[in-house]
């Protein structure tokens, strides 16, 4: 199986201020998934937990409904790039904010990608967009992340989150480390 992509990855690619600009996409993606759990479907909840049940593993991976509904996506890819420019990212930001703005810029595509390996898709947007590859992955992973860990969320809170099998995460796919995913919180014992 392929090593699929975390938001430490993507973010060690920046030129600058890696460990800061972490911990702010950390804490963006911890909101997101607080917004799927108040906003969330019961149907898409019920799927999640049904292909827990299932075992169609991993859960967020193997499909379902979007956790969050496309403007909460776009409301949070914003979000994102002006937390990127912030961070001293502003002109490599710059074309990112545009393409948005122009609803040119596919950011539920992004995270499904990201969420899924693709990282092909995530850089032809990048270059579409006239933006870095870095820069893109790094949105990219963080709406991952969040659509990751609202998955996680609801299924803990239907009391549905399955074991860990063969050391992958149950929920994205991504490897534990003793036990734990850092990509979408699996195993972490932390409520959001």
């Amino acid at each position: 199986m392929t090593r699929l992509p975390g938001l430490r990855e993507a973010v060690e690619a920046a030129p600058r201020g890696g460990r800061e600009l972490l911990t702010v996409l950390e804490e963006l993606a911890d909101r997101m998934a607080l917004a799927a759990r108040r906003t969330a479907p019961g149907k898409a909840v019920e799927v999640y937990a049904m292909l827990a049940r299932a075992g169609g593993l991993p859960v967020a991976v193997r499909g379902g409904p979007p956790p969050l509904s496309p403007a909460q996506y776009a409301d949070f890819a914003a979000e994102t790039i002006a937390r990127l420019e912030s961070s001293g990212f502003y002109e490599e930001a710059r074309p990112l904010r545009s393409a948005l703005a122009a609803g040119r810029l596919p950011v539920y595509d992004l995270a499904r990608s990201y969420l899924l390996g693709d990282t092909g898709f995530v850089d032809h947007v990048a270059e579409e967009a006239g933006a870095p590859a870095w820069l893109v992955r790094v949105l990219a992973a963080t709406l991952a992340a969040g659509a990751a860990r609202a998955v996680r969320l609801l299924l803990e809170e239907r009391e549905a989150l399955p074991e860990a099998r063969g050391g992958a995460c149950p929920v994205c796919g991504r490897p534990l480390v003793e036990g734990r995913c850092g990509f979408c919180g699996y195993g972490e014992g932390r409520s959001l």
